[in-house]
């Protein structure tokens, strides 16, 4: 049994089987699942792995009464699975939350879709990517958008087919937009909280599954906001939760490690403007954005795949590593706060077994995380590949310079198993843009983990943060240690189309600083021509030199004097 103790309250919340996860030397990282404990026995585990809110996700519209109106405190008393907004049980008067897998654009589906999906090697030679078709064909709770009122269209992912892009699997890839967010009580439009793109290498298996899809019971909602997200599909001929990252009834795509030469990227046309930051597993991202002709943005991220050490160990409560049993010791609260598995303990409040997956990426988290990696002896026990962008939000008004909700302020790209969901802060006393990650020291194979990190920036927003001109940006990036020493990386700065890229990588963990200074030359000021006449060239000064040839002499003026041909200058 499994009970999820913590309300996610307009985020994903990862309710998974009970069964022990998948491993083998055959079984690469890419297909990890979550579980309970092999024994079942009362046990503390954690899972820090981000890729798990891009698989299996789901389409769904659901509507909802409650005893009150207060987000996160009043009680759900009714909920609705809504195919059409403002239909039967569907009416406008209701609290709504929102799924919605955007489709691929074409005839039937013109806004708040995917509208290219992009590939090219090594060399820049662009790579011919064939539209494969939706999968699974038809979502359970597929429904209808309205863009009257900003609701995307909730659909299914799709497949794509890029032949020069092979990976163990083949060369098909699982093409994941997805969109999260809300109506609350009589507000007008539908908001959008959350936004996800991913790119998985697939390869497809046929069997009989229980596809992941929404919870339709009330009690499972306990408070008003709560977002119920059960992705985990079933395999019926193995009786076990299967490791697909995307299923149908008949068929289960399996993922494999991601090409690391490859830059993948899509065009997703979006009716409401997407703002503020995204936050992305990749490597060499570039950003660009354009306004459509009937008026819709048009954003294109593109990037390499990047290797991220992921987290996920379970320990028996009779012997918890020190440093974790420390770090909850005086925060009963956060301790009962995850998924229970096993048998319920009405005490308690939570299963026999529960797994911390609650660290959502705040500051305040890193020393949780932190004691985490100390439990795992700073190793990491896998590291598949990734490829994802997410939203992480304006991150407050950094100087009045990320108040533009109607842009997209910038993006910030890491391998680092955890970071702060947000974008860099201004230091004020350093004058730098920091940004904090913390990841395990080690990799699997026992490899020391190198960091790598990309920002992306909109160069108004840099201009505006430093009070630059629009003379040339140059930058200074230093990695700094929890311990404040200083570490060496290799840095790129470039400006192109309006954005700043800054990379830099080889950097070590655990929980480093990554902080950027930007600098500018002062600008060559003009003098002031007040006239015509001012501006005329001052007259060169004449001299006088005295040239000798033998005992007769001879004055010369001018303004480069020299003697005439036999005389020698005096």
């Amino acid at each position: 049994m499994i009970k999820k103790i913590a309300a996610s309250i307009f985020s994903a919340a990862i309710v998974i089987g009970t069964v022990a996860p998948a491993t083998g030397a055959d079984i690469p990282d890419e297909q990890f699942v979550i579980s309970g404990p092999s024994d079942q026995a009362p046990s503390l585990g954690v899972v820090i792995e981000d890729s798990q809110k891009l698989k299996n996700t789901f389409s769904s519209l659901q509507a909802f009464t409650s005893d009150g109106r207060q987000m996160g405190k009043s009680n759900v008393t009714s909920v609705t699975n809504c195919f059409e907004y403002g239909s039967t049980g569907c009416d406008a008067s209701k609290h709504f939350n929102f799924m919605a897998n955007l489709g691929y654009c074409d005839a039937s589906l013109t806004t708040d879709c995917v509208q290219s999906v992009i590939a090219a090697d090594a060399s820049g030679k662009s790579l011919k990517v064939n539209y494969v078709s939706a999968f699974p064909s038809k979502m359970p709770y597929a429904f209808k958008g309205d863009t009257k009122v900003n609701l995307p269209t909730g659909g299914s992912t799709f497949l794509v087919d890029i032949p020069e892009a092979k990976h163990a699997g083949g060369t098909q890839y699982l093409i994941v937009a997805h969109m999260m967010g809300r109506k609350e009580f009589g507000a007008t439009n539908f908001i959008s909280d959350n936004f996800f793109l991913g790119i998985f290498a697939v390869s497809r298996v046929s069997g009989s599954y229980q596809i992941a899809g929404p919870a339709s019971d009330a009690s499972w909602f306990r408070v008003l906001g709560t977002v119920s997200n059960q992705r985990i599909p079933f395999d019926k001929n193995a009786n076990t939760q299967a490791r697909c990252a995307q299923s149908s009834e008949t068929e289960c795509l399996l993922a494999w490690p991601l090409p690391l030469d490859i830059q993948f990227g899509m065009s997703v046309k979006a009716h409401s403007p997407i703002n503020g930051w995204l936050h992305g597993r990749t490597n060499n991202t570039t950003a660009d954005i354009t306004k459509t002709s009937d008026g819709d943005q048009l954003i294109t991220v593109s990037g390499r795949a990047s290797i991220v050490p992921s987290v996920y160990a379970w320990f028996p409560n009779t012997n918890l590593p020190k440093k974790v049993s420390d770090y909850y010791a005086d925060k009963p609260d956060e301790m009962k706060s995850g998924t229970g598995f096993g048998t319920y303990d009405p005490v308690l409040g939570t299963g026999t077994a529960l797994l911390k997956d609650t660290l959502d990426y705040r500051e305040s988290q890193f020393p949780e995380a932190l004691a985490w990696y100390s439990a795992l002896k700073d190793t990491a026990p896998m590291a598949p590949t990734q490829w994802s962008i997410r939203s992480t939000g304006t991150g407050g008004d950094q100087n009045g310079c990320f108040s533009n909700k109607l842009e997209l302020s910038g993006i910030v790209a890491t391998n680092s198993n955890f970071f702060v969901s947000g974008p860099p802060t201004f230091n004020q006393a350093e004058n730098s843009l920091d940004y904090k990650v913390a990841s395990p020291h080690f990799l699997p194979n026992g490899d020391v983990f190198k960091g790598t990190y990309n920002l992306v920036m909109r160069s108004d927003v840099a201009r505006c943060l430093y009070k630059f001109s629009n003379a040339p940006i140059s930058a200074s990036v230093s990695i700094v240690a929890a311990d404040g020493t200083a570490q060496v990386a290799t840095t790129v700065l470039g400006e192109k189309k309006g954005w700043l890229y800054l990379t830099a990588s080889g950097f070590t963990f655990s929980s480093p600083t990554v902080r950027v200074k930007l600098t500018q030359e002062v600008e060559k000021s003009t003098p002031k021509v007040d006239s015509i006449a001012d501006a005329k060239p001052a007259a060169a000064k004449k001299t006088k030199i005295t040239c000798v040839k033998g005992m007769t002499s001879k004055k010369v003026t001018a303004v480069n004097p020299k003697c005439p041909t036999g005389y020698k200058k005096r």
